[in-house]
């Protein structure tokens, strides 16, 4: 049992002893007290608490519990009164810690309210805690239901269904066009056509649309011999898209064969382009007979990879070679490099004893291909690739390419490019054989006779030979093209129809419209039967009727079911009908002899027709390329007996000098923008045709500007070696037909044409509302008067009637020179130029454009003072005014081009240091005629630091005025009473000056003088007064 404490407070001594010896015992009671007094009050209370003097709590250690091993020494009650019955029997636990709160006695208010104070302020604090507690549970539970919630609504996000797919072709077209994406119906096609192509195009990308026109004008020339089809591998759930899901861009064409081999294009968008490309697939192989074939084909092609075989026990390997021939084209779709034939027993003509083998001929040696058999395609493409070395090639950059083709031949050295339209109808080009010539003498440092020869003779004899052969063959199309097929045997003497007169109304029967079309291959054909059901006559007569004869039909496959075809022409005058034509049919076929044997005739795959055929479509390319204007030729001028021989000259230049020329060409129907890079408009050279050296090294160009062929080409290389040709100078004023740039003249007049267009629509708004304003005025007026005038009064047409009359707008822009004008406007002129260097690509420019467009308007009444620009990137000038960084800000004053300045590049580019970079510059009449200048439009921020600037420049005026006047003897009077005018005038400046620096003045009539201080100052006319006054005056002034 507790002992009863004392009723009184113990004094603090008490309690410091107390609370030692409870220190000191076994059982300390201390660190529950102290427990206990931070449950009690709040930390920030503690302290104040225990300086409180006048209230204190009793503190007494609970007595040992002697003989008991469960007592717990550690607990203590605290207590401020003595402990009732209840609490005292509760206390008996050791283990219990009680604290008891009682209603004070009177004595004790202070204790008691101070014990009131501490209670409630504790209730305060748990409440606190608690809310904070229940706060962040309930933010956590909050928290869980959102993210629940957010789960359960996260669904894929709702996507509209796409357009339905819509032909990408024209109805009626050549090409199977499948916009919905389906794979199967062209799969099926592809593995029973011979030849197959098939673009996958994507509808709204540019690069498919501008394709398709080139593809279904193929597919019009070509649909006879292959398959064309089109699907659109980009509509959303299609089987294209779903299968093909890694192509990078679109369209892309590829050629299928049955036997599974794909061939993909990688060449231009074009009809010509496409139409090589097809020549090439449908031959791959050149068959050469004797060595005089390879040489004819050597002459246009870079290189000649020829096979020796005997194909009737090699047939796998040339099925192998066949393949490699077709996989080339991916890389080399027109051919450069041709794959030729040789069979049976004329290898020995080519000194060929083993057989199979392949050679490889290049311009200068012949290499023999030594790989293992079988032959396989990509060791074949490979090979051909390590080996083959040209002296000239065809560049075609595709698409984005452009730079990266280029690039690696530049850096190399020196290129010679040559552009010329590319014959994609023919053959070969003369301008490149031309080009090969140059080449091939070029390189020849060994002086080998049969290269020598070969470029010499055998080319030149072959381009004459070309030519002549091209005006041959235009002759004979010219009539081939001029009637219909079926009526090619007319002229021909023997034939049945041979002077016929009456052809029109006679009918008869043809056999080239249909014999042409191979069923098996053309579009217009699945499986042997037209598409779309019952054929029609337009299913296989396709060509135009001749000259002459009117509308025509065609009839089926013949009346008894044979593949003979009947053709009936008729005429608006009559012709015999359908009916008589089938009579007359089965008429000849009662007399004709029945046999089961295929008439030459009629044999779509024989001989004649197919010779026929070949014919005709030389002649229909031919008639292409003449549309296009494609094939040009080079005529030689005749050799003057004293001229020099150039091309001599230039044999061996490569291994005689560190620079070597790269030769390349470049079609310029399709890649003129490039010659205009270098700035020469190539469309509109003769025959579209020009020659660069371009000099990457150097940073130089040279052009050519006589007329192109081979002499002056030599001369060309043999000049730039003696470094006797002049650097070409690109310039930006170059107008070019199809490459875009910014004229800035045109800017402008397109601008006031757009402005005075809505400057007009806003004065009739204006207008119209100043004379709906007017009307509600007059009638307030009306309303607000009492008497009714019989006469209303009318308005006044005073300054409310005055239209508003606007200044026109005025464009201040500093001009734009090129490097074609650079010399007269900058170097030749009478006037101190400012020129600002700068390129489109560079972001500091227009920083630099904008400050100094400030300054040029600043000073745009300074007489002999221009302000001009030119861009530095697209203008090339002498070397002395090239600029390496931009922008650049150059001065040329007056009299003085050759102390030309350049703006410091350590100053701020801003508007005072512009002005003050020109006014150095300037002498000092022009420097104190702009400074006037400056002070007129000054702010009044700026206005007493120009006026001391003016003060400065007129002392300095007045002192150079002075010295001239005592420099000039005195017999120069007229000279001396210029300057005494002109002292006279500065003199009164300068004191205006002080007055508007002392007092408020108007600017206005102190700039006003500027004009004839400049002009006494560098005028040429003084009067003539005696040299006594004169002095007087001088005098006077000072």
């Amino acid at each position: 049992v507790l002992p009863t404490p004392p009723t009184t407070v113990p004094a603090p001594a008490t309690l410091s002893t107390a609370a030692a010896a409870a220190a000191a015992g076994a059982n300390n009671p201390v660190p529950a007290t102290n427990q206990l007094r931070r449950q009690q009050f709040p930390p920030g209370r503690t302290k104040a608490q225990r300086h409180r003097g006048a209230v204190a709590s009793t503190v007494s250690a609970s007595p040992a519990h002697h003989g008991d091993d469960t007592a717990d020494g550690g607990c203590a009650v605290v207590t401020e009164r003595p402990l009732p019955p209840v609490a005292a029997a509760a206390a008996e636990n050791g283990n219990v810690a009680t604290v008891v709160h009682e209603q004070p006695p009177a004595s004790d208010n202070g204790q008691s309210l101070s014990s009131g104070a501490v209670d409630e302020k504790t209730r305060r604090y748990n409440r606190i805690s608690m809310i904070i507690i229940y706060g962040r549970e309930v933010l956590c539970i909050l928290a869980l239901i959102l993210t629940t919630y957010a789960t359960i609504q996260n669904s894929p996000p709702k996507i509209s269904k796409a357009p339905p797919p819509v032909p990408f072709f024209a109805k009626g077209s050549l090409v199977n066009d499948w916009p919905t994406g389906a794979l199967g119906t062209t799969q099926t096609r592809v593995s029973v056509s011979e030849l197959s192509l098939v673009l996958y195009y994507a509808p709204w990308c540019a690069e498919s649309q501008f394709a398709r026109h080139a593809y279904e004008r193929v597919a019009q020339l070509y649909y006879r011999e292959a398959h064309f089809a089109a699907i659109n591998c980009w509509q959303p759930g299609g089987e294209c898209r779903a299968r093909y899901t890694k192509v990078q861009s679109w369209p892309v064409l590829m050629a299928y064969q049955p036997s599974g081999l794909a061939v993909q294009y990688h060449q231009a968008w074009t009809t010509a382009a496409l139409s090589r490309f097809m020549q090439s697939l449908m031959l791959p192989l050149h068959r050469f007979g004797s060595p005089g074939d390879l040489m004819d084909h050597m002459t246009g092609k870079d290189a000649v990879l020829v096979a020796f075989l005997d194909v009737a026990i090699d047939s796998k390997l040339y099925q192998r070679y066949y393949q490699a021939s077709l996989k080339w084209l991916e890389k080399d779709p027109f051919q450069e490099v041709s794959f030729g034939v040789v069979t049976g027993q004329s290898s020995k003509l080519f000194g060929v004893d083993t057989v199979p083998s392949i050679r490889l001929y290049l311009w200068n040696e012949t290499i023999e291909y030594d790989g293992n058999d079988p032959w396989k395609p990509q060791d074949l493409i490979a090979w051909v690739h390590k080996q083959l070395h040209v002296v000239s090639m065809w560049i075609a950059p595709p698409g984005n390419l452009k730079s990266t083709t280029l690039a690696p031949y530049l850096r190399q050295g020196p290129v010679l490019l040559l552009f010329s339209p590319r014959p994609l109808y023919e053959d070969s080009s003369d301008a490149y054989m031309m080009l090969r010539q140059l080449s091939m003498q070029y390189y020849n440092c060994p002086g080998d006779a049969w290269i020598l020869e070969m470029a010499r003779e055998y080319i030149s004899e072959q381009r004459t030979a070309n030519a002549a052969r091209y005006a041959e063959k235009r002759d004979h199309c010219a009539r081939v093209l001029g009637r219909h097929p079926s009526q090619e045997d007319e002229d021909a003497p023997g034939s049945h129809r041979y002077g016929r007169k009456d052809r029109c109304k006679d009918g008869f029967k043809s056999t080239v419209s249909v014999s042409f079309v191979n069923v098996l291959n053309s579009s217009k054909f699945v499986d042997g039967k037209p598409v779309g059901g019952k054929p029609s006559a337009g299913d296989y007569c396709d060509i135009a009727p001749a000259v002459g004869c009117g509308k025509h039909e065609c009839g089926t496959f013949g009346p008894d079911g044979s593949r003979k075809p009947t053709l009936s022409w008729q005429t608006d005058s009559g012709c015999s009908s359908r009916r008589h034509n089938e009579m007359d049919t089965a008429h000849g076929q009662a007399q004709s002899i029945v046999t089961s044997m295929v008439d030459s005739d009629y044999d779509y795959r024989g001989p004649k027709l197919l010779a026929k055929q070949n014919l005709r479509r030389q002649c229909e390319l031919l008639q292409l390329a003449e549309a296009d204007k494609s094939t040009v030729f080079f005529s030689e001028p005749a050799r003057q007996k004293d001229s020099v021989d150039y091309y001599s000259a230039i044999g061996g230049l490569s291994c005689k000098h560190n620079k070597t020329l790269t030769f390349i060409s470049m079609d310029s129907a399709l890649y003129h923008a490039f010659g205009e890079r270098l700035g020469v408009d190539v469309l509109n050279e003769p025959n579209r045709t020009v020659a660069f050296i371009v000099d990457h090294t150097d940073e130089s160009a040279y052009v050519l500007r006589d007329p192109i062929n081979l002499y002056t080409l030599s001369k060309f290389v043999h000049d730039y070696y003696n470094r006797s040709l002049a650097r070409f100078l690109r310039s930006k004023s170059t107008s070019f037909e199809h490459t875009h740039a910014f004229n800035v003249t045109q800017f402008v007049v397109q601008q006031q044409a757009y402005l005075d267009r809505h400057q007009t629509v806003l004065d009739a708004t204006e207008a119209k509302a100043r004379a709906e304003e007017e009307s509600k005025k007059r009638e307030k007026r009306e309303l607000a008067s009492n008497a009714e005038t019989e006469y209303p009064r009318k308005p006044s047409s005073g300054t409310e009637e005055f239209d508003r009359v606007r200044a026109p707008r005025v464009y201040h822009r500093v001009r734009e020179i090129y490097s074609s004008n650079f010399q007269r406007t900058v170097l030749d002129s009478n006037r101190t130029v400012v020129v600002s260097f700068y390129s489109a690509q560079c972001a500091f420019c227009y920083i630099q454009a904008h400050h100094l467009l400030t300054v040029s308007r600043l000073l745009r009444h300074q007489p002999n003072l221009w302000f001009v620009r030119i861009d530095g990137e697209l203008n090339d000038l002498p070397w002395q005014y090239t600029m390496d960084v931009f922008p650049s800000l150059i001065i040329f004053p007056n009299g003085r081009k050759e102390e030309s300045r350049i703006f410091p590049e350590t100053l701020k580019v801003n508007v005072p240091n512009i002005i003050g970079f020109v006014l150095s510059n300037l002498t000092p009449a022009e420097r104190l005629h702009a400074t006037f200048l400056l002070c007129s439009d000054v702010n009044n921020a700026s206005r007493n630091d120009c006026l001391h600037m003016l003060k400065r420049e007129l002392t300095e005026a007045i002192r150079l005025s002075l010295h001239d006047w005592r420099h000039h003897s005195t017999d120069a009077g007229c000279k001396r009473d210029r300057i005494v005018r002109r002292l006279q005038l500065l003199k009164q400046s300068y004191l205006d000056t002080l007055r508007c620096l002392s007092h408020s003045c108007d600017l206005t009539q102190l700039v006003n003088v500027r004009k004839r201080i400049l002009t006494h100052w560098t005028g040429e006319h003084c009067r003539t007064v005696s040299s006594s006054s004169s002095s007087n005056n001088a005098e006077g002034t000072l």
